[in-house]
């Protein structure tokens, strides 16, 4: 069957000084298909993305949209390359109708709502948004229908290639699915859909081919039904990555009870639970977004209230604050790097160090000498090149920002790390090595609790799992217990007294 090529980009190159972040890149779109872009952080994706959207000038190369030359440098048309960013750009405050129509130049500058009412109600029942009322407050949404705004607003500019990405970054299950189901639906329309994540899985899943970089040059690309897993990966990281070889591991540290919960709940999200986690254990909190699994991991590390008590080594501690958790050696990294979890200005050293500066001080100063060398030390246990030590945290890739947000927790040596959505947007290489060090550590006797809506995640990383659905934990099972099936019918289903026919 033969495609019409939508877009071809030929000898794209792009350079940021004396960095060269495109290398001669060939690459091409067919109409109407799914086509999963993958590679590391770093790798590229995201400059032919900003060059695609006009955002970003190539040093040298030319972009062809349906057979004719795009003026690069210059905001592509919306009605022929469309791009639905990770971080959305959803107004809570305006409406549904607002927000789809933002940006539309078929507006004018009198702006007559009835007169787009038709088509906006159109696009959204199309991709499955009819029970979402156009008056309604965005922000009274879920995550997954502003991703569809997102996209509907697309659709509306009539985008005849749309960039999706990391769309699922922060999507339960079953939110996941409403967005494939739009996803497979404008494909079917003769649309082209540009499908970029780090979960290999939903690449499998949906897409038609798949392209991908490594150090700025395009590597492959393949029919979908062609490639592996493995095949994927080698071919995004030039090497065999290490992988979980056995479960249930013996826990050397298992006999000390380092984290008790007792009548532990968070007021309208989680119900209270009783809960022993030894030193030394990697605890898995599963459970969809809006049922209060991610809302206990936060309580536990001090950033919400709880009810109930918590002790740490049989001893009954308060941690109704961050600053008191951190007192009490419980460490957090959160969900959000970008916004909570680093100083983007600020350097790779001085983040590092930035929760252990009592400790690097004299007669009220700070020591420079010891901030380096402590520095230093930390970005070496994280893989992190010690000569950015003085590079903005804003420069790096996804990755290496977590591994950044990590080595801060990490700086003051706590007993119990609190990790939410610990590799959300990071490469499959990076996470890697990110668990190979969470694994290093909890050796050494540090108790890891981790939420994440990432099942592969949860099986690779995890010793023990619980879920939680509608604010209750339903199951407590240690990993060579666990699968794919069991965590997702507990999470959708809970005790099973609302199973769906």
């Amino acid at each position: 069957m033969q495609f019409q090529k939508i877009v071809q980009v030929i000898g794209l190159h792009k350079t940021y000084g004396g960095i060269t972040a495109l290398k001669s890149v060939d690459f091409e779109l067919d109409a109407g298909e799914i086509h999963g872009l993958c590679g590391e952080n770093g790798a590229g994706k995201s400059t032919l993305v900003k060059i695609l959207g006009g955002l970003v000038d190539p040093t040298a190369g030319q972009i062809l949209f349906d057979g004719a030359a795009l003026r690069l440098g210059r905001r592509t048309d919306p009605s022929c390359i469309s791009i639905v960013h990770q971080e959305l750009s959803i107004i809570p405050a305006l409406s549904v109708l607002d927000n789809v129509l933002m940006g539309n130049t078929r507006v004018g500058h009198i702006y007559l709502r009835r007169r787009f009412k038709t088509d906006v109600r159109r696009q959204l029942d199309s991709i499955g948004l009819s029970h979402i009322s156009l008056n309604q407050s965005a922000s009274e949404l879920s995550l997954a229908e502003r991703q569809l705004v997102e996209i509907a607003r697309c659709v509306l500019h009539g985008a005849k290639v749309l960039i999706l990405d990391e769309p699922t970054a922060t999507l339960a299950e079953s939110e996941i699915t409403r967005v494939f189901t739009a996803v497979r639906w404008l494909r079917d329309q003769g649309t082209t859909v540009v499908f970029i994540s780090h979960r290999l899985n939903e690449v499998f899943d949906l897409t038609d081919r798949i392209t991908v970089f490594r150090s700025g040059e395009r590597i492959l690309t393949a029919p979908t039904s062609e490639m592996t897993t493995d095949s994927l990966v080698f071919a995004m990281v030039g090497h065999e990555v290490e992988r979980r070889t056995t479960l249930g591991a013996i826990n050397p540290h298992a006999h000390v009870a380092r984290l008790n919960l007792d009548g532990f709940g968070v007021p309208n999200a989680c119900q209270p639970l009783n809960l022993t986690v030894p030193a030394g254990e990697i605890l898995g909190v599963v459970g969809q977004l809006g049922s209060g699994a991610d809302r206990l991991v936060e309580a536990i590390a001090g950033v919400r209230s709880h009810t109930g008590k918590l002790s740490i080594d049989s001893q009954q501690v308060d941690i109704q604050s961050p600053r008191k958790a951190i007192s009490q050696g419980i460490a957090y990294v959160p969900e959000d790097r970008a916004g909570k979890g680093v100083f983007l200005e600020a350097s790779i050293g001085q983040n590092s160090t930035a929760s252990i500066l009592n400790q690097l001080t004299r007669f009220g100063r700070l020591e420079n000498a010891l901030e380096r060398n402590a520095a230093h030390e930390l970005m070496k246990r994280f893989t992190i090149d010690t000569k950015r030590i003085n590079s903005k945290v804003s420069s790096l890739s996804g990755g290496n920002q977590q591994k950044v947000a990590m080595a801060k927790a990490a700086a003051i040596s706590p007993k119990i790390l609190i990790l939410n959505e610990p590799t959300r947007g990071v490469d499959i290489g990076a996470r890697a090595e990110i668990y190979a060090q969470l694994r290093s550590m909890a050796a050494t006797g540090l108790t890891v609790v981790f939420f994440s809506t990432d099942f592969e995640e949860v099986l690779e990383l995890a010793d023990r799992v619980i879920t939680v659905f509608r604010g209750e934990m339903v199951n407590d099972r240690m990993i060579e217990h666990c699968s794919m099936t069991t965590i997702l019918m507990d999470i959708l289903h809970g005790h099973g007294e609302e199973k769906i026919a």
